[in-house]
């Protein structure tokens, strides 16, 4: 679900949820004129489709890591591409110039999880009582963080004031976040863009996601407290709940 949040003009967010695939995106654009919005439904609609194509072919497109598996660099070549077609999409387009997006990209299958990430949107794991953001924020503040200069509980790093480091489109090439990490039932995965975090904290977020299992209504009460805590920017959110699988669904796995 995505929502405006109570000052912003617009929606600058995109969203996409594919259970067939098992791919979740979160996408939070940027750039004057709604140009963000037009970075962040590029983001949003080219990596599915790409990334089915690949998939259909056999072929990762381009292997950045070999370490990980081909879905886990589909994913990543995917992001490449998107950010390919937002830079030339702001090439042609004056009043589209310095438009980007971030995107947190995540793959399900079986029990591993594909992660492409680039920006500040954010993926988490709620696992026995605990929750864990598994990917890095590509922002100036968290870098300050990272590097010891600030604290997480420093006024800079909550103000909702920050500059992104890296972002999809802004240049002519970037460099995407990989990660792989293996799932188990009952996990909860969750992605978000900003909007979320500068409203709730990450114990916050663990408290809804405990008192609320169902993912719809997870997702609309995460939405409904940002809003009521202030909802200074757009908020999008996506949940999804790993099941253990049935004994017929296991069977039918050996044949495929």
């Amino acid at each position: 679900m995505t929502d405006q949040g109570k000052t912003r003009s617009n929606n600058e967010d995109a969203v996409w949820v594919d259970q067939d695939t098992g791919l979740l995106l979160v996408a939070d654009g940027m750039g004057g004129h709604q140009a963000g919005e037009i970075a962040s439904g590029m983001a949003a609609t080219s990596i599915p489709a790409n990334y089915k194509q690949l998939a259909r072919a056999g072929t990762a497109g381009e292997v950045t890591d070999k370490n990980f598996s081909q879905e886990t660099n589909r994913l990543g070549f995917c992001m490449k591409m998107a950010n390919q077609m937002i830079f030339e999409a702001a090439r042609r387009y004056p009043q589209d110039r310095g438009m980007g997006t971030t995107c947190t990209a995540v793959l399900i299958k079986g029990d591993r999880l594909s992660v492409a990430h680039v920006g500040d949107s954010r993926c988490y794991v709620i696992r026995n009582g605990d929750i864990e953001q598994l990917t890095q924020d590509h922002s100036f503040v968290m870098e300050q963080v990272r590097q010891g200069l600030l604290s997480r509980d420093d006024e800079a790093v909550h103000s909702g004031q920050n500059i992104l480091t890296r972002s999809l489109g802004t240049e002519a090439e970037v460099k995407v976040d990989l990660e792989e990490h293996p799932l188990f039932p009952g996990d909860v995965l969750l992605l978000c863009s900003d909007g979320l975090n500068k409203e709730l904290t990450d114990e916050q977020v663990l408290d809804v996601v405990k008192e609320t299992p169902e993912p719809r209504k997870l997702v609309a009460r995460l939405i409904e407290l940002c809003n009521a805590a202030g909802g200074r920017d757009n908020i999008t959110v996506a949940v999804a709940r790993v099941q253990k699988e049935s004994f017929g669904e296991w069977i039918r796995s050996l044949f495929k």
